[in-house]
């Protein structure tokens, strides 16, 4: 039985052996965090934080470059038929937690997904503003009731 190496006493973690001359330390090991590969996937993260709710709320899902999740924040919580979803406020959040990427959702407590035409203009502003930061939005998903919901980059809306 092999004994595990010391611990580096700054970081904690395990050193490993080189020739006598150098010790490096072990990488760390690969994050586990959900990837968001598909609308599905994004729906799967954000829908049970939406569905059945009485007010509108918008989430923020800030991805790292491999679109894995590094947080989900709620942005705003609004009124019965409209929430505040800013870009300012959006990539704010984004930016402090080092996203690479954003996606977004919030839910229509009617329980009709279908995107409104004020849905279609701030997601094409959170485009533009994406565009500008280099901080792209890959989706925006309207939930309803019982797991129903939409994904506006599927729609080809992005």
């Amino acid at each position: 039985m092999t004994r595990p190496r010391p611990a580096c006493p700054t970081c904690g973690r395990r050193l490993s052996a080189r020739p006598a001359q150098s010790r490096l330390f072990d990488p760390e090991p690969a994050r586990t965090a959900l990837q968001v590969r598909t609308p599905e996937d994004l729906a799967e993260l954000l829908t049970p934080h939406l569905a059945d709710r009485d007010r509108e709320h918008c989430l923020l899902a800030a991805l790292d470059t491999k679109h894995r999740v590094l947080e989900v924040r709620t942005v705003s919580i609004g009124s019965v038929d409209h929430t505040f979803m800013e870009p300012r406020e959006i990539f704010r959040d984004a930016l402090l937690a080092g996203a690479a990427a954003v996606a977004v959702a919030h839910n229509h407590p009617s329980g009709d997904p279908a995107p409104s035409p004020e849905d279609r203009a701030v997601t094409r502003r959170i485009v533009r503003a994406g565009e500008t930061l280099g901080v792209p939005l890959v989706d925006h998903l309207i939930v309803g009731t019982t797991g129903r919901w939409r994904s506006m980059g599927r729609m080809g809306l992005l």
